[in-house]
């Protein structure tokens, strides 16, 4: 019979309410029925029978279920209707859920509905780890265009300079906006126009936003109609390990519905904890992947590692319930396992753009996009797959190599029937993997096991008749037995299995597939990806380019390069040419190759460089990089008819490219200068947000600058502030100008509240470098003073400042305002007769000291976490008397 899920939020409502003693202390029948994270919620939730909870049911006729509550349990609540998923939320009590909803005899399954969390703190993005680098250099095709991918959270910042024109408009969004979503979505698909390090790994792609409040699959017709092919799940819940009715939903999606989706999670940030159910309970540092949906097996679940592609303690790990493989792969995520899902996700993405545009703009299979990945996948950890690291680290460049290079097959086999294909290796490689992936049904709501068909996988060397069987780790409920390396036998429970051969002796093979168990269905459609080394390859992988140093920004570089040798004790000599190889300075001798990185101290000069490694079975060069200071854009002027915008001169520039945001989603050029200066009107350009790019003598293209939003730098017409401060009963006036050399002079004016002119102040002649003045007005009124600056240009114009309000202090030992302040704003306070070591102290109505803070004759003090209400400040001098006191008002 057809299953039907049915989610519950339970609340308080008045004809809901039970008292404790009508509640029976016993266990409520249908414990069967409960998952194991409700039983061992269920006491405490029986000691509060009203209070709010939240559930998710499976149950059968729910159509007629709910007419049913409808008429007997009028106060149930519908709040929202999951059709694809079968799912209704409903709202109710704890007394009327356990007490009526659990024993409904449709009802199959239930569990605790937990809201999700984000998991990173924030942004750590190093572009030459997991192949980013690389393949935005090498395959400059690999761009995401044409690809949807979906971030299931908070909403993303569609002003955001790397996102905006690329948010498509979502029915389903969150409705607030959070800057871990943003972060997540730049991480995936950043433009790049902010900097380099904002540029994405699919840059080109768009984004489709929806909530996580709804834990289960968005509806797929929706997902659909978005083109929506990818999504990222950056977010947790609880640990839980059983196969529940979000992970079920999840594997039916995929698998009924779309099955070139990718759903893409958070493994989560629990790696040092336990598990508090299932068969995995109480091992340390074993299956704590948070939240039930991640225990589906159509999907793949990400773990972080840091900078050196070390797996982070917090990771979390597997095994996933049952005892399957979990993270399924690993990537670059200092700050939490939501980073290292969007890099899988951006490079997911670019995988499913490559080929498409080589198949008619057909979607790959899911099941094709995780074997490359899973098979071009970089070991970390210990040896071979673990239950905390995988099938290893994400390598996008290897993984579209192998695409590009057709090292896959895709497949279907029937029950009992056996596929193989004949496969031929260069006679050199080494390093030999295959993956096998397929995309599984739906297994029953809390089986024991979440397998349902089942595929073999065997590999025959010809030449030899040797089988290699997949590599399997050890699922027994220890800790010295789950930390075991693999052993190579059959697989019975993963829909991923890979089988490795690192020295091959011979280069003909059969891949041979066998339907095992398929019961669901007539044929099963599976993917196979496969990849190897050459003996004595090497490839320098960072630097690449221009945009991969700088030395203000860090002395060092980590140089890296990928290589395979047979001896793990070959060496190579390392230097660097700075006159494109005429004569090289040695960096390091004999460096050992397989740690394929070397950390080298920059020299403090301004140069081009290429680097050489010398082993014994070749010379390898590097492409060429430059080692200089960014350039830094600068404003001089933001006028309402113009922008003037400067840069200093780059030591190999023969002209500069300035860029600009305008129609698009990335900045374009807009023209091409030999000089240092920028002017652009208005009248060619409607963009606020710039940046340039020195092209060197030798044609090629420095760093770009950090495009910046002149709007947003502190810089208004020819000037940048004006301050207005009171000084024992003086105000001193403080001009800062932005461009002092085409500056003539200034002159301060006093104005009235209606901005009429009432006198000049002073008048200053200004020189090239002076770029702040200062006069007195020796004469305020008591109360507010308005002031303004003329500045008189060096051309004729005439550029007046805005008007700055100021309050003199001269009859008063004190002054705050704005008195009452709304409730959250801060107040101002002006302090005559000013002695150092005056201090400020904040009380409630009961006398108590809520803030006592050193004050200097000027400032703010915030109001934040404060209710409305009166409130009372006391002014002390160094020796303790009380110099002055009031009343604040603080309102909504």
């Amino acid at each position: 019979m057809f299953k039907i899920i049915v989610l519950f939020i339970c609340c308080v409502f008045s004809n809901c309410i039970v008292h404790a003693q009508q509640v029976s202390p016993r266990l409520i029948a249908g414990r069967q029925k409960m998952s194991p994270t409700l039983i061992n919620k269920q006491s405490d939730f029986l000691k509060k029978p009203g209070t709010n909870n939240s559930f998710i049911v499976t149950a059968e006729q729910i159509n007629m279920l709910v007419n049913t509550w409808k008429i007997s349990h009028p106060s149930i609540i519908l709040k929202r209707l999951i059709s694809e998923a079968n799912t209704v939320i409903i709202e109710c009590s704890n007394q009327l859920f356990f007490n009526t909803i659990l024993k409904d005899p449709n009802v199959l399954f239930a569990d605790v509905y937990v809201k999700p969390s984000s998991e990173v703190i924030l942004i750590g993005y190093d572009r030459s780890q997991n192949g980013i680098q690389v393949i935005h250099e090498l395959i400059p095709s690999a761009n995401g265009k044409g690809i949807t991918i979906g971030i299931k959270e908070t909403n993303v910042d569609d002003a955001d300079i790397d996102l905006r024109r690329r948010i498509n408009p979502s029915t389903l969004a969150d409705r607030d906006k959070d800057p871990h979503a943003t972060v997540v979505a730049s991480i995936a698909g950043g433009a790049g126009n902010s900097f380099i390090t904002g540029k994405g790994l699919a840059w080109g792609a768009q984004f489709y936003s929806s909530t996580f409040n709804n834990l289960f699959p968005d509806n797929s017709d929706a997902l659909l109609q978005n083109n929506v092919s990818v999504q990222n799940h950056s977010y947790g819940t609880i640990k839980q390990n059983f196969y529940g009715a979000e992970a079920m939903a999840y594997d039916g999606q995929i698998y009924n519905n779309a099955n070139h989706l990718m759903h893409i999670f958070s493994s989560g940030n629990r790696g040092q904890d336990s598990a508090n159910d299932g068969t995995y309970r109480g091992i340390a540092r074993f299956s704590n992947l948070t939240g039930n949906f991640k225990m589906a097996k159509n999907i793949t679940t990400v773990g972080a590692t840091d900078s050196g592609e070390n797996i982070i303690p917090f990771s979390s790990t597997g095994p996933l319930y049952d005892g399957r493989l979990a993270p399924q792969i690993m990537a670059l995520g200092p700050n939490g396992t939501s980073d290292a899902a969007a890099v899988v996700s951006g490079a997911a993405a670019l995988l499913q753009q490559l080929y498409k545009d080589s198949n008619n703009q057909q979607l790959p299979p899911a099941s094709l996009v995780k074997t490359l990945l899973f098979t071009t996948a970089t070991d970390v950890g210990q040896k071979g797959i673990d239950y905390k690291s995988g099938f290893g680290a994400v390598n996008a460049y290897k993984a579209a190599k192998a695409l590009q290079q057709k090292h896959f097959i895709n497949g279907v086999v029937g029950n009992n029937e056996m596929f193989s294909q004949n496969l031929s290796l260069p006679s050199n490689a080494v390093n030999v993997k295959f993956t096998l992936v397929w995309s599984d049904t739906a297994a029953r709501i809390n089986s024991s096991k979440a397998l349902v068909n089942d595929l073999d996988f065997v590999v025959k060397e010809l030449n030899s008749s040797i089988e290699f069987q997949p590599w399997v780790l050890s699922s027994f409920p220890s800790a010295d037995s789950l930390n075991k390396l693999p052993v190579r036998k059959k697989d019975t429970l993963n829909t991923s299995e890979q089988i490795t051969i690192d020295l091959p002796t011979g280069n003909n093979y059969t891949l041979m597939v066998r339907g095992s168990k398929i019961i669901t269905i007539s044929r099963q459609a599976f993917s196979i990806a496969y990849t190897f080394d050459t003996i004595n390859h090497f490839q320098f992988t960072h630097p690449l380019n221009a945009s991969d140093i700088d030395r203000n920004e860090n002395e060092q570089v980590k140089i890296k390069w990928d290589v395979a040798t047979l001896s793990a004790a070959d060496r190579g000599d390392l230097s660097v040419s700075y006159n494109n190889g005429t004569s090289w300075t040695a960096i390091q001798n004999q460096v050992m190759l397989n740690n394929k990185k070397f950390n080298w101290q920059l020299p403090d000069t301004a140069t081009t460089a290429i680097l050489r490694m010398q082993t014994s079975f070749g010379i390898f060069v590097s492409r060429p990089f430059m080692i200089a200071p960014l350039t830094k854009l600068t404003v001089g002027y933001f006028c309402a008819d113009e922008t003037q915008l400067s840069w200093k001169k780059h030591i190999y520039a023969s002209s500069y490219q300035v860029f600009a945001q305008v129609d698009s989603a990335y900045l374009k050029p807009l023209f091409t200068t030999i000089d240092t200066t920028a002017v652009i009107p208005k009248s060619i350009n409607a963009s606020n947000i710039f940046a340039v790019q020195p092209i060197l003598q030798n044609g090629l293209y420095a760093t770009r600058s950090a495009a910046i939003d002149v709007r947003k730098q502190g810089v208004l017409c020819y000037y940048k502030t004006l301050l207005a401060i009171d000084v024992a009963g003086k105000v001193n006036l403080l001009l800062s100008l932005s461009l002092p050399s085409a500056t003539d002079s200034i002159v301060f004016e006093k104005l009235n509240a209606n901005g009429a002119l009432i006198r000049k102040v002073a008048s200053i002649r200004t020189n090239a470098v002076q770029n702040e003045l200062s006069a007195f007005d020796n004469n305020p009124v008591a109360g507010a003073n308005y002031y303004r600056a003329v500045i008189y240009l060096k051309t004729g114009e005439i550029i007046f400042t805005e008007t700055v309000m100021t309050f003199s202090n001269a009859t008063e030992n004190v002054f705050v305002y704005p008195n009452p302040v709304e409730e959250g704003q801060a107040f101002n306070f002006l302090v005559n007769n000013f002695i150092t070591g005056n201090t400020l102290q904040l009380l409630d109505t009961k006398g108590s000291i809520i803030k006592n803070v050193v004050i200097g004759q000027a400032g703010k003090i915030a109001t934040t976490g404060l209710k409305q209400g009166i409130y009372f400040y006391r002014i002390t001098k160094p020796d303790g008397t009380t110099f002055a006191s009031g009343k604040i008002i603080i309102t909504q």
